[in-house]
């Protein structure tokens, strides 16, 4: 049976060891009155990155240089008309009334564990557990597939690196019935091989 093919971005799955999931949320602001926020659309499941006047930004496509602050899960902001909005994405500063101030809700525990879809095939069962411990880079993050969710994924062709500036960490594979390896959509589990929270550098 094929896998659904179906990007989402990261979502929270479970924690390193044995810690508790909570699965809290920590709210960032992406805009304030006097400083324009970002352009960019932010989409659910998006990662997120710190900016030096204290606002936070989408990450680069394949999840950049910048050292990850987290995942975002939804956003809360003004809408031109007035309307106070809650939304699984955030907009940009075109659909947002000026002056207002704009908020992201976002994964920030370092130790979170998420679940990420593989954008190719993965060959077999052998071949994929062989990319558990590896590093690798994200594709499409910062996209939207459908109703505010991030096409961000894994890219197989960076997997398997030992490269200590990939974003991510592959630290398992999510048991689905009827897997195919041989299918792009595999479910991989992840975490944050660079978050801010564990670096002793600061942004500013």
């Amino acid at each position: 049976m094929a896998n659904t093919d179906s990007p989402f971005g990261l979502r929270p799955h479970n924690k390193l060891g044995s810690n508790a999931n909570s699965m809290g949320l920590t709210p960032y602001k992406v805009q304030i009155a006097g400083v324009a926020g970002s352009s960019s659309s932010i989409f659910q499941g998006d990662m997120v990155i710190p900016l030096s006047n204290g606002l936070v930004d989408v990450s680069a496509a394949d999840g950049g240089s910048v050292a990850i602050l987290g995942v975002m899960a939804g956003c809360e902001y003004t809408a031109l008309d007035g309307t106070p909005t809650f939304s699984p994405n955030y907009p940009g500063t075109s659909s947002l009334k000026s002056g207002t101030e704009a908020t992201v809700f976002v994964y920030d525990d370092p130790h979170q564990v998420y679940e990420c879809q593989a954008d190719a095939s993965l060959t077999n069962l052998a071949t994929a557990t062989a990319l558990i411990h590896s590093n690798a880079e994200g594709t499409g993050f910062g996209s939207e597939t459908a109703n505010g969710i991030s096409s961000g994924e894994i890219s197989v062709s960076t997997a398997g690196a030992t490269t200590t500036t990939d974003n991510f960490r592959i630290v398992g594979i999510k048991d689905v019935p009827g897997i195919d390896y041989a299918s792009a959509g595999v479910v991989l589990l992840v975490k944050l091989n660079l978050p801010l929270h564990t670096s002793t550098t600061g942004i500013a």
